[in-house]
């Protein structure tokens, strides 16, 4: 930790607060996962006062089905979107022109990160938003959860994604990325331009799926996958050996 350029404060306990460096703004605590989850519960109330001080921007070409729910703050709507029955579009959610969200959509929910709060485990509020580019095509359910500590889950342009798609917290999608039913794709992972989600593949947190990689049907991934590569197998490893290895067992 004392090497990472990208830490400007920590909080740790009395035994080992020597050995941190001495440029870090320091704080001392007995449980310091549960002060840290404090401390973030605190910043998210304050960010979402601020939040809610903004109105909302919806472009009036924009077609909006009246059982689509919309939070009255925080939210902005490009020109010539379409949004179907039942689509949840939270605040802190941005959709740029020409997006097409099938029923059922949900932008902006609460990512899967849990913390001690007040002495009863909770799940961690967050405090970034969502940004959909534009023609940006998701079918019905998909589900994208907003950053955990700010900025934006990210979909790129004309990004397709199946029925039942889940996008978790800090998530950076590319262009023209294909993303079947039922994938999987956990916090902070990076897919690059024109890569191919297979149905029902799980991506591991904080992973890179490099440009044009094909990820096959079932995949579970665990490891980066190089640019134009492709995977197969729990765990996932390269199609041709996930082949020899099925033709060597069969």
């Amino acid at each position: 930790m004392n090497q990472n350029v990208n830490v400007l404060a920590v909080i740790t306990t009395a035994d080992i607060a020597d050995l941190v460096d001495k440029r870090f703004a320091l704080a001392i605590a007995e449980h310091p996962d549960a002060a840290h989850s404090e401390v973030h519960a605190a910043l998210a109330a304050r960010h979402q006062q601020i939040l809610r001080a903004q109105a909302n921007d919806i472009d009036p070409t924009a077609v909006i089905h009246p059982a689509a729910s919309i939070a009255d703050h925080g939210v902005k709507i490009g020109p010539r979107v379409w949004i179907g029955a039942n689509v949840n579009i939270a605040a802190g959610v941005k959709i740029d022109g020409d997006c097409v969200l099938h029923p059922g959509v949900s932008l902006g929910v609460p990512g899967f990160n849990t913390g001690i709060i007040a002495g009863r485990q909770r799940i961690i509020p967050q405090v970034g938003g969502v940004r959909l580019k534009p023609f940006v095509e998701l079918l019905s359910n998909v589900c994208v959860a907003r950053a955990l500590f700010g900025g934006d889950t990210l979909i790129g342009e004309e990004v397709v994604a199946d029925n039942l798609v889940y996008i978790a917290h800090d998530v950076q999608i590319g262009n023209r990325v294909q993303i079947c039913a039922l994938v999987n794709i956990l916090g902070r992972t990076i897919v690059g331009d024109a890569a191919y989600l297979g149905p029902s593949c799980v991506i591991k947190n904080g992973l890179q799926i490099g440009r044009g990689a094909k990820i096959s049907i079932g995949a579970v991934v665990t490891q980066d996958v190089q640019e134009n590569a492709v995977v197969s197998g729990n765990f996932a490893i390269p199609h041709e050996r996930f082949l020899h290895h099925l033709k060597s067992i069969r």
